[in-house]
């Protein structure tokens, strides 16, 4: 069954856009309707294309496109994106599945379920690397599944050559796709399986994400997007063969939509996702659950994650009180700047996410 969509192509930019012209460039005002809002807002800020899902009590409701580019072009509500670290959250669901299924122990070492050591390659995103280094600083065995989740491993977000530990596991907060990647190849161990068949098998087929895959599909060549620079040039874009589940998710608006109302409507997972977390930024009032940033902000907590590739912006934030969350795909560098006003449009407040220095 489609959802109901609403493909919009730029136009001139309205009066309530002059009229904001002195108010900070993400917090301008915008149309209380969804879809009007993103059409504003790609005009806003010159993105080609942005596709949003918007979940209201708990089910996925709309799917919208617009287009901030010259009059003529149209942005489909069906694109297929490179989504990046959003896969991070997807994997975390996942593992938490494990968990529940007594498949896996957050609080066990990731080293118990790599019985022969862990080989970190020295290029993982290629489908034939081989060469790597078989990891021997006695801290790999204190990270346990729970500290690779919510960052705080000790190990660096990508490595420059072999994997070396910015401080001992447990002791702080740094953000990590080199853990993920450790964590993923305990997973492919405890299930016998590569992590794409394993993530289709658990989540994407039971969720209907027919679009969505850690590796590139022949059949996603119609509906992918091609991403931007910031002054709209196309950026050559690399068709990833190697699953790798912190940086390679193609995937949709629809499709991520339908995994968070999954997500918030599993009380276990969100349960066990915001159980434990470790600070990031007091002065924001920022911290970091399994597999998800959250902020805490008045009477309410939302959860997020955002994707940040060349050519490519992706934002997800959710508020797991009311079952009201939204997703956000962009094909341009300066993507996460339209962001705020999307998000406010949805769930209004005062997110100081936007203020983190990572989205910066």
């Amino acid at each position: 069954m489609r959802l109901p969509v609403c493909t919009l192509s730029a136009t001139l930019v309205t009066v309530l856009l002059l009229c904001a012209c002195s108010i900070p460039d993400d917090v301008f005002p915008v149309s209380e309707d969804t879809p009007s809002a993103i059409h504003e807002t790609a005009d806003r800020y010159h993105v080609c294309d942005i596709a949003v899902a918007v979940v209201r009590n708990r089910t996925l409701d709309s799917v919208n496109a617009a287009s901030g580019c010259p009059p003529g072009s149209a942005s489909n509500p069906d694109a297929i994106f490179k989504a990046a670290s959003l896969g991070k959250p997807l994997f975390a669901y996942a593992v938490l599945k494990l968990a529940h299924q007594r498949k896996l122990d957050l609080d066990a070492p990731v080293l118990s379920y790599l019985p022969q050591g862990y080989l970190h390659l020295s290029n993982p995103f290629s489908a034939s690397s081989e060469k790597g280094d078989h990891v021997s600083d006695s801290r790999l065995s204190k990270v346990t599944v729970r500290m690779v989740l919510n960052h705080t491993s000790g190990l660096p977000n990508w490595a420059d050559g072999p994997l070396a530990f910015s401080f001992d596991p447990g002791t702080s907060w740094q953000y990590s796709g080199e853990g993920y990647l450790l964590l993923q190849r305990a997973v492919e161990s405890i299930t016998g399986l590569s992590i794409d068949r394993f993530m289709a098998d658990q989540v994407f087929r039971p969720l209907g994400m027919g679009d969505s895959s850690y590796v590139w599909e022949d059949g996603f060549q119609q509906l992918f997007v091609q991403g931007r620079a910031p002054d709209g040039a196309l950026r050559a874009s690399r068709r990833f063969k190697a699953p790798i589940v912190a940086a390679t998710l193609y995937t949709t608006a629809a499709d991520y939509g339908r995994f968070l109302a999954a997500l918030l409507n599993d009380d276990d997972a969100l349960r066990a996702l915001m159980s434990s977390p470790v600070q990031v930024d007091s002065k924001l009032k920022l911290t970091w659950g399994l597999g998800w940033g959250i902020e805490n902000e008045g009477d309410d907590t939302v959860i997020w994650h955002w994707g940040n590739t060349p050519g490519y912006r992706s934002l997800v934030v959710a508020s797991p009180a009311t079952g009201t969350g939204v997703v956000m795909f962009t094909d341009s560098d300066d993507g996460l700047r339209a962001g705020r006003a999307i998000v406010n449009t949805v769930i209004p407040g005062n997110h100081r996410l936007f203020d983190f220095r990572m989205l910066q």
